[in-house]
Order: C-alpha cells, then structure tokens, then sequence
C-alpha cells in the first residue's frame, strides 16, 4: 500500500483517499441515531412487543412519519460527513505541506494518533487497570508458579499480613530462579523484586505509559496508601490499541 502511494504521489502528484478519509464520514453517516433521535412516539410500545401483527400494523400507520425521519437523518448524515471530510482533507494537506517527504498514509496516520492521544489524556489508570493477584512472601516459588500458569498476567504482588506491598514476582523472576537451581519451595520473599515501580489509580494513562517505556519493564502495580488495587501493563494498553499507535509517534 505504502509503495503504491509513493509511486502515485511522487509520479502524478495525486493523494490517495485513504481509510482514514472514508471512514471516519461513513462512521458518522451509519449513527444517524446519534444526530438524529427518534421521537418517543415512533419507538414500538411495549405492548406490540412479540406481536409480529401487531408490530407491522403499526409500523404501516407511522410509514410516513418514518419515511420523514429517514429524510432528515440522511441529510444531517450527509451534512456531518462532509463536514469531517472536509476537516479530514484540512489536517491532511497541513501535514503534507508541512513535511514534504510524508507519505499521504503516514500523514493519516499522526493525525489518528494525535486525535487517540487526546482523547485518553482525560483516562486514568482506574479506568483501564484489571486485577491483580496477590501472594503472601512467605508462600513458596512453586505456589506463585502456579499462579502464574493460571493468570493472564505475568506478575504478582507480594503483600505483607498487614496488606502492604513488599515486592513483586515476576514470571522472569521464576525462570532465574530455575535457571540457578533454585529450590521450588524457598519463599517467594527471597526471589521478588523490592524495588518496585507502581503507579497511582489516578495517574493519567499516558503518563503510565510514558513510566513504563522509562523504565523498561511491561507491567506495574497500581497502588494507593500501600494498597495493591490492580495492575497495568502494556498489554493491557495494546489491547485498547493505544500503546502501539503512541508508538509510532515515537
């Protein structure tokens, strides 16, 4: 794709419509629902429910009202689709003009990622951290090894009888411990990791993910007053796609 925008764009100097152009407009035009309600009374009452009759003998007494409100969705759709497009088109010639060697997809491409990166300045690591298993330092390698084999996640928090977080286990901690022949039953106290790298419930989602790539390591506690509340990883983010596009702006 890449190598056939260039030759166009270099040869005829002609901008491919990519993606990004199309369906951004076709997003909008699809949820109609969103600019355009439906009025309370054309919503099927509650009665008809079940009534496949009854439902169709009512949708045949409303016909024109619904044939109305296609008519005015359709426009607000076109309205709204060419006003993206427009801005679309806008964002994308300042992007080529600003850095003549860019590809048309490349440009899209950091306009995408800036409008993401915006929008999830305004998320927490709350709203995206997922559970996170917890496991006495006393308990043995073998017990967090098994743990590990049955969670989703490559790391556990090691939390002391009065709640606190002391360390965490890591399943690259475990494959050392093998690796020096490291009996399964020695507590997990003498192979966790003490110096550890946490973030807060109310961090901003990128700031955690800029913590992450500081530090070089792909997943970390979420804590607060010493409480264990989650974790939050790269491949947390990657599955909300945020961490490869932040990525490529690098």
């Amino acid at each position: 794709r890449m190598r056939m925008e260039r030759a166009v764009y270099w040869q005829r100097g002609t901008v491919i419509a990519s993606d990004f152009l199309v369906n951004s407009g076709g997003v909008i035009f699809a949820a109609q629902e969103q600019s355009v309600q439906t009025p309370s009374h054309l919503c099927t009452p509650d009665r008809f429910r079940g009534n496949r009759e009854a439902v169709e003998q009512w949708l045949g007494e409303h016909r024109d009202e619904f044939n109305r409100l296609a008519a005015r969705r359709l426009q607000a759709g076109i309205s709204q689709r060419d006003a993206v497009i427009r801005r679309n088109m806008k964002e994308l010639v300042d992007s080529l003009v600003a850095d003549p060697d860019l590809l048309p997809i490349e440009a899209a491409e950091q306009i995408s990622i800036r409008r993401i990166a915006s929008s999830e300045a305004f998320r927490c690591v709350a709203d995206i951290m997922e559970p996170l298993q917890a496991i006495s330092p006393a308990r043995s390698v073998r017990d967090a090894a098994q743990i590990l084999i049955a969670d989703p996640h490559e790391m556990l928090a090691v939390v002391s009888v009065a709640g606190v977080l002391v360390g965490v286990v890591t399943d690259w901690d475990i494959a050392k411990a093998s690796a020096t022949a490291c009996a399964a039953d020695v507590p997990v106290a003498e192979i966790m990791s003490r110096e550890i790298i946490t973030a807060r419930p109310d961090d901003n989602v990128i700031d955690a993910l800029r913590k992450l790539e500081t530090h070089e390591i792909s997943a970390m506690p979420v804590v607060d007053d010493g409480a264990v509340l989650g974790v939050v990883s790269t491949d947390i983010l990657a599955h909300k796609t945020l961490y490869r596009l932040l990525q490529a702006q690098a």
